[in-house]
């Protein structure tokens, strides 16, 4: 009887651990699921800002981008302006970017990298006629206090 008693107590310890660890388990796996969701989202609209611009509001429009940033890409994105910006205002550049489709390449609860591609309606003095720009742009974005910040930001 006693061996019984002690059998049945041991099979629901075990039971119970096992439930346990798999439910840790779910809730570790629908974590990362909902972090990649968010962070997949999130590089959508940084994509779509990163290749919006105007030559009348550069500063305005690059400031935007870089208050979604880390302090790293923040100043990358700084230089950029200052070379590529006088080009961009001579040609009256104007851009207006909207992402197609965006994929998680990879990711955990704190990082993540997203290919997005992005259609980016382009104007310019030496082109007045608005011409489409097909590109595909692979972001990488960390994440601090429930904010995914871009963190990098290149061509595929």
């Amino acid at each position: 009887m006693v061996v019984a008693i002690l059998f049945v107590v041991s099979g629901g310890v075990t039971a119970w651990l096992r439930i346990s660890d798999l439910q840790e388990r779910v809730d570790a796996l629908e974590a990362q699921t909902f972090a990649a969701e968010t962070a997949r989202q999130d590089a959508v609209l940084l994509a779509e800002d990163l290749a919006t611009y105007d030559y009348r509001d550069l500063g305005g429009n690059f400031r935007h981008v870089a208050s979604r940033a880390t302090a790293r890409f923040a100043g990358q994105l700084r230089a950029l302006t200052e070379e590529l910006g006088p080009e961009l205002q001579q040609t009256r550049a104007v851009a207006t970017a909207t992402a197609r489709s965006a994929g998680v390449v990879r990711s955990d609860t704190g990082k993540a990298v997203v290919a997005v591609f992005v259609d980016q309606t382009v104007t310019n003095s030496k082109s007045p006629r608005p011409k489409v720009e097909r590109s595909r742009v692979e972001l990488t974005l960390v994440r601090e206090d429930g904010v995914w910040w871009l963190d990098q930001a290149g061509e595929l």
